[in-house]
């Protein structure tokens, strides 16, 4: 396809929509496992808290596809590598499809390798798009993660349940967590071929003598942790993706094995409040880009998702869904919807022709958290069967990120900072300021038990 007929606004819509619907079923296929989780742990005869070790070692897995990305788009061309991540992807879901669970830490790495669709996705867009527009851009483009929450969080509890009768095999056939995994990789591997039609455009900066060297990863995170605004970012990223990671890996399985709730009511649940985050991703990326300082939406953003993981912490079988529901919206508004803003943060302070890299950079700690925060919930629930305290726990960074980007971001060493940063926390100002956050906490504890209608 020859897009050099069309004019800007009409490639930039172009290169939007479809990044948008890659991002779509690129998250669709992280929440294919969650939803799983707990047939295939049945169907194993395995603890769900496997789901731990499944999400540590897609997102090692992705710390490495994250940082050392960079040559590889510059060389092979975003468009192509969006394309990789997807078939990567689907590859993943055909492992889970085999029903060989020796085989299934193949599919983690493969999952986890994928990652580099973001870093792809922001150099295209990088490209074309204006730098008042950034914002908002990026935001809508970041719709595509609840809108593949929606999708999957609906598409796969109805094709687990989904049964036919086969005239060819003379039988009745219910596809169960194998078949569903089968058809969803389908899906996402035709995504990928409906991509091919615009890659000689948006990949016409690529270039072939481009060298290959994951020696690229040192740089990029000097060129990250030296710079003052990204290096607050990068925390952003890793208080945020962690409780973003904690959420998308065990809310469903929170509903099922520990609330009792079935496949499509957890299922459901976890699509309504997925929804309610393509809105707010526009909205913080409309208000960080217009209206009000970035860091003063990144500290909200801190704030109330850290109230919202202490919410998810008081769930009880006298929680109506409903109740649950209004809480996991609060966490979608706000821990899962920072991206847009983000993301269109990093472009604006990356070195020109380094958007792609720098981004996959500020993202690795955005992997490295979403390592962390699902192993050590992981081996929480395995050892106390306890899914709240990990909420609890994870709410700690958000409430840092929160002070952090009370402040202007400080200059200096990244020893400096730490310095300084401890400094924050502990001044009497933080510590007042703790202090209303906890009352807060009791205030939003007290006014649930008295709405309760238990």
């Amino acid at each position: 396809m020859d897009l050099s007929l069309f004019g800007p606004r009409t490639i930039l819509t172009i290169a939007t929509v479809s990044m948008l619907v890659q991002q779509a079923f690129a998250y669709v296929c992280q929440i294919v496992m969650p939803i799983l989780a707990d047939r295939l742990a049945e169907e194993f005869g395995i603890s769900p808290a496997w789901l731990g070790f499944y999400l540590f070692l897609q997102n090692v897995m992705a710390i490495l596809a994250a940082v050392g990305c960079g040559s590889f788009i510059l060389r092979y061309g975003a468009l192509r590598i969006s394309q990789i991540t997807l078939l990567l992807m689907g590859a993943s879901l055909a492992v889970i499809a085999s029903g060989q669970l020796w085989l299934y830490p193949l599919g983690a790495i493969l999952l986890g390798a994928a990652a580099v669709s973001t870093p792809a996705s922001s150099h295209i867009l990088a490209r074309v798009c204006p730098p008042r527009l950034a914002p908002v851009i990026f935001s809508v483009k970041q719709t595509g993660v609840p809108i593949g929450a929606l999708v999957g969080g609906l598409l796969i509890p109805f094709l687990l349940g989904l049964v036919f009768y086969s005239a060819t095999v003379g039988s009745t056939i219910r596809l169960g967590p194998f078949g569903a995994a089968a058809v969803a990789a389908l899906v996402v591997f035709a995504v990928a071929i409906m991509l091919q039609p615009i890659r000689a455009h948006f990949d016409s900066d690529r270039d072939p003598r481009q060298k290959i060297s994951f020696g690229d990863m040192r740089t990029t995170l000097a060129m990250v942790l030296r710079n003052p605004d990204l290096r607050d970012i990068s925390f952003a990223a890793f208080a945020f993706g962690g409780l973003q990671a904690i959420f998308s890996g065990f809310f469903i399985l929170y509903l099922i094995d520990g609330l009792d709730y079935s496949e499509v009511e957890a299922g459901s649940a976890f699509a309504i409040a997925s929804f309610t985050a393509i809105w707010a991703r526009i909205l913080w990326g409309v208000l960080g880009g217009n209206f009000v300082p970035a860091r003063w939406v990144f500290a909200g953003i801190g704030l109330f998702s850290g109230i919202a993981a202490l919410l998810m912490t008081q769930f009880d079988f006298t929680w109506t869904l409903n109740e649950i529901i209004a809480v996991a919206i609060l966490f979608n508004i706000t821990a899962l919807s920072w991206h847009g803003i983000l993301l269109s943060e990093t472009a604006r302070l990356a070195p020109e022709g380094q958007v792609g890299g720098v981004t996959g950079g500020v993202l690795s700690f955005t992997s490295i958290a979403m390592m962390i925060y699902p192993a050590l919930y992981g081996l929480i629930l395995a050892g106390t069967g306890s899914y709240e305290l990990g909420f609890a726990l994870g709410s700690i960074p958000a409430f840092a990120a929160f002070i952090i980007f009370l402040y202007p971001a400080l200059q200096g060493s990244w020893y400096g900072y730490c310095l300084d940063l401890g400094r924050r926390l502990f001044s009497l100002r933080t510590l007042g300021q703790a202090v209303v956050l906890l009352a807060l906490g009791a205030v939003f504890g007290v006014l649930f038990q008295i709405l309760s209608p238990y």
